[in-house]
């Protein structure tokens, strides 16, 4: 008779939901809780608005069990940090690089135009066009475009003014107005920006004043990392 032979099978691993706190017979280690408490710091953004209170909950626990390790919160943030100035350092880099192109785009342009005028016209005042395998140049005249050579000396009639005043100070001047002035001003007026003030308001508040429309956050608390 044959020998009877064991082969061993092997068991995939039960998938770790991110976040979820397994049961177990024994409280969880310190090592144990930082490592679910990086996860779930991690993964904090991605959490869905109907599971934020149990996530918050969860992520409370944990936080607050881990006494001596809550570095991985602070690294957390201070990485979220980094990516924003990384993020506006990009922006203002590729605003640089999208001028750069456009002026590039502009002035190989410029020398096509350059080359094709270069040649000549035709009989017939056409000029030629550059045909490569898959691209043709060619060029066409413009509609008349204004070209401002001193901008100081263009009569007010053709220009047009952006100024920042506050609020009261505009409506002060509507009021200084009779009807039809008035209303030719607002006609000119091209979306007009309004921006609150909080330093004047909280200003106002904190002197006993009310205002509509605003109130005093109090209780709001701010973390501090160190």
């Amino acid at each position: 008779m044959a020998a009877l032979q064991v082969v061993p099978i092997a068991v995939a691993p039960s998938p770790i939901l991110v976040g979820a706190v397994a049961p177990a017979p024994h409280p969880l280690t310190l090592y144990a809780i930082e490592e679910q408490l990086t996860a779930m710091a991690d993964t904090a953004e991605l959490v869905p608005e109907d599971q934020e209170r149990a996530f918050l909950e969860e992520f409370r626990a944990a936080l607050t069990a881990a006494v001596e390790k809550r570095d991985r919160v602070g690294q957390f943030l201070a990485h979220l940090e980094q990516q924003v100035a990384f993020a506006k350092a990009e922006i203002a880099r590729l605003q640089e690089r999208k001028a750069f192109f456009e002026q590039a785009v502009e002035k190989i342009a410029s020398y096509v135009i350059h080359v094709i005028e270069s040649i000549g016209p035709d009989a017939k005042g056409k000029y030629p066009k550059l045909e490569g395998r898959t691209v043709t140049f060619s060029i066409k005249d413009c509609p008349p475009s204004v070209a401002i050579q001193d901008e100081a000396a263009v009569p007010s009639d053709y220009k047009a003014i952006t100024i920042t005043m506050p609020a009261l100070k505009w409506e002060a001047l509507l009021d200084s107005l009779d009807l039809e002035q008035r209303a030719s001003v607002l006609d000119a007026v091209e979306k007009p920006k309004v921006a609150v003030s909080k330093t004047a308001i909280k200003k106002a508040i904190d002197g006993g004043a009310q205002v509509p429309g605003a109130d005093l956050m109090v209780g709001k608390k701010a973390l501090i990392r160190k």
